[in-house]
């Protein structure tokens, strides 16, 4: 089976000699040159669309399958969340009831369930008060990348920036 791009070399390939047979013939009326192209591009148009129409139906049925594993995602994610929470409040309820009966730890076979000194942590209560040593100044800069187009689209010059246009391949 040929692909896609091995039809596009051949297409090619037979665009350049379609050129070189015209340069050859400077004579051939146009009627002559479209009766070339017709005979030497119908059948590798064909092969042409019907791959790229293959292929493009192979990428839809992708982008399908692409949404359907991110709403999964999306769903295995806020499952994983709820499961989150759960544990949490289940490990609190334990440590709290542990502690009401002051039994700070408890084992079998398989597991210990014990309670530990966390490592003690700062609490700041303002700020505001807090000297100017114990505070870290942190500067973020962003490039304004809209005003920049805006300014080179009405044709300013704004230094070490250009526009530039790609291309993008739409399937609906």
């Amino acid at each position: 089976m040929t692909k896609l791009y091995e039809i596009t070399q051949e297409y090619s390939d037979v665009l350049e000699a379609i050129a070189q047979v015209f340069e050859a013939n400077p004579e051939l009326d146009e009627s002559a040159k479209q009766t070339i192209i017709t005979v030497n591009l119908s059948g590798l148009k064909h092969d042409f669309q019907s791959k790229a129409f293959a292929l493009a139906g192979y990428i839809l049925n992708l982008k399908l399958e692409q949404a359907n594993v991110k709403e999964l995602a999306d769903r295995f994610t806020k499952r994983s969340r709820y499961m989150n929470k759960t544990i949490t409040q289940l490990n609190d309820y334990m440590l709290t009831q542990m502690q009401q009966v002051n039994v700070p730890k408890l084992s079998n076979a398989w597991m210990t369930i014990q309670i530990r000194n966390n490592p003690c942590r700062v609490i700041v209560e303002d700020e505001t008060l807090l000297s100017d040593e114990f505070k870290t100044t942190e500067v973020t800069i962003k490039v304004n990348k809209s005003a920049i187009g805006e300014q080179l689209k009405a044709g300013s010059i704004v230094p070490y920036t250009h526009l530039e246009t790609s291309q993008r391949l739409d399937i609906k």
